[in-house]
C-alpha cells in the first residue's frame, strides 16, 4: 500500500481548506526553505574546504619534489602536485556552478613546512590522501546531479591512485 493513501480518512478530497491550514503550509515551506539554505551552505563550505585542501596539497607536493633527488621520484611528486591542481580546478568549477561566483583562495601558504623525515612525510601524505577520499565520498553523496557526481568520482579515483604512488615512494624511503 502506498504511504500517501489514507485508510483513516476517506473524505480527504471533501475537506475544506481553512486559513490556519494555509498558515501551517506556509510555515512548513519556510522551514523547508531554511533547511534547504542550511544544506546549500553546508555544501558550499565543504567545497571551499576541498578547494583549500587541494591548494595546500599541491604546494606540499611541490615542496616534497624539491627535497627528493631521484628524477623518477621527482616526476611522481610533480605529477601528484599537478593532479592536486586539477582537482582544485574541478572543485572550483562545481563551486561556480552552485554559487555563480569564483571561489576565494588564500594567498599565503608559507606555513606549509616539511618537518619530518621524508619517509614520515610520505606516510602522512598517504593518510591524508585516504582521508580526502572519505571526505570526497561524503561530498559526492550530497549531489544528485550525475555530472557533478562523476566529476567528484574522478577526483576520488585520482586520489586513490596517488595514494598508491605515495605508498610506493614510502616503501622506498622508509
Amino acid at each position: 500500500m502506498y504511504p500517501y493513501f489514507s485508510k483513516k480518512d476517506k473524505n480527504i478530497a471533501a475537506q475544506s481548506v481553512e486559513a490556519k491550514d494555509l498558515d501551517d503550509l506556509i510555515e512548513n515551506r519556510a522551514e523547508d526553505k531554511t533547511e534547504e539554505d542550511d544544506f546549500r551552505r553546508y555544501i558550499i563550505e565543504a567545497l571551499e574546504d576541498a578547494i583549500e585542501n587541494q591548494q595546500e596539497n599541491s604546494i606540499y607536493y611541490e615542496k616534497l619534489y624539491n627535497i627528493v633527488t631521484n628524477e623518477k621520484d621527482k616526476d611522481i611528486l610533480r605529477q601528484i602536485s599537478l593532479d592536486e591542481m586539477k582537482y582544485k580546478k574541478i572543485f572550483m568549477d562545481i563551486y561556480k556552478m552552485l554559487t555563480g561566483k569564483e571561489a576565494k583562495i588564500r594567498e599565503n601558504y608559507e606555513d606549509i613546512d616539511i618537518d619530518d623525515s621524508l619517509g614520515e612525510e610520505l606516510f602522512d601524505s598517504i593518510e591524508e590522501q585516504l582521508e580526502d577520499v572519505e571526505f570526497y565520498r561524503m561530498l559526492m553523496s550530497l549531489f544528485a546531479d550525475l555530472p557533478v557526481r562523476d566529476m567528484i568520482y574522478e577526483i576520488i579515483v585520482g586520489k586513490q591512485k596517488n595514494s598508491q604512488r605515495l605508498s610506493n615512494l614510502y616503501n622506498k624511503y622508509k
